[in-house]
């Protein structure tokens, strides 16, 4: 298990917080994914997941049973210099 989420002090201060949660019994992937997130997030911003049953790479054709993946991405807003949110 691989657990890189936010820290818990700016998903609970956050603004705007957007969670997901990924269940399967198995799973099989053809073609190993590339996969990446980007995003404008000022310095108090941060993303990442935490995976139970799936390595942080995964194997082609390799069947993974019981996994789950929860994704988190967090920021604090900041009004722009004499602008109000």
């Amino acid at each position: 298990m691989s657990d890189r989420r936010p820290d818990a002090w700016l998903t609970a201060t956050a603004d705007i917080v957007f969670a997901a949660t990924v269940r399967a019994d198995r799973l099989r992937f053809e073609e190993a994914p590339e996969t990446a997130v980007t995003y404008q997030g000022e310095q108090e911003s941060g993303d990442g997941s935490r995976r139970d049953g799936l390595p942080d790479r995964v194997a082609e054709r390799e069947v993974y049973r019981a996994i789950r993946v929860d994704y988190v991405i967090a920021s604090r807003a900041r009004p722009r210099r004499g602008r109000s949110i």
